[in-house]
């Protein structure tokens, strides 16, 4: 099973490509300009370094967010137009989880955290039990006066935490956790139709919040 697993939610957008759990090659880019050419360049290119062609990707795996209100879009939009060409199944999955898969830490509460702006804070709850990865909280938005009441009791993933004064497991790029995290639910038939395919964003943009826009959690 050929997995292409992209994330464009995050600082550093990454592409990866996956044989099963197996991390074939894995590319990273800054997001400060990012576009789906520059996306599609990095497939382009991660497909060269294997020797692999577009026609072989049977599953395509895309962080959904929370994250970059752009990047969410141009991931979902991407990931929509290849599954579409490619005929490919499509998996959706949580920015924070796959960012929590990079840190299999046995029994120990981790918070991957991400800026959501204008004081506010990406985060969710997870730990890993028994080597899988369990979800303890929906993603959702926190102010630092409640990250605060959580930050003796955690272990922060992501350079966010930083922000605030605590200390953190860094974060690059994660596809890789994308990809694995959609090869497990590949396994259990658990696809996302182009349909049910769409960004989350927990809160509005700005731009979309100057014109009464809501979005629903």
């Amino acid at each position: 099973m050929l997995i292409l697993a992209i994330d464009t939610t995050t600082p550093i957008i990454s592409v990866c490509l996956c044989e099963r759990k197996k991390l074939l090659f894995e590319v990273e880019a800054s997001s400060k300009v990012l576009n789906s050419s520059k996306l599609f360049t990095l497939v382009d290119f991660a497909l060269s370094q294997c020797g692999k062609n577009a026609k072989e990707i049977e599953v395509i795996a895309v962080a959904v967010g929370p994250g970059s209100f752009t990047g969410v879009r141009v991931g979902v939009a991407a990931a929509k137009g290849m599954a579409y060409a490619l005929n490919a199944s499509v998996v959706a999955v949580s920015t924070l989880e796959a960012m929590a898969l990079l840190y299999p830490i046995e029994g120990r509460l981790l918070f991957p955290i991400l800026d959501a702006r204008r004081k506010q804070f990406y985060g969710a709850l997870f730990r890993f039990l028994g080597g899988k990865l369990e979800r303890l909280t929906e993603d959702a938005l926190f102010s630092p006066e409640e990250v605060k009441k959580i930050a003796g009791s955690v272990t922060f993933i992501g350079e966010a935490a930083g922000k605030l004064g605590y200390g953190y497991l860094p974060v690059g790029g994660i596809a890789k956790g994308v990809g694995v995290l959609a090869f497990e639910r590949a396994l259990e038939g658990c696809f996302t139709s182009l349909s049910e395919l769409k960004p989350v964003y927990l809160r509005p943009s700005d731009a979309e919040e100057s014109k009464g826009i809501i979005v629903y959690r």
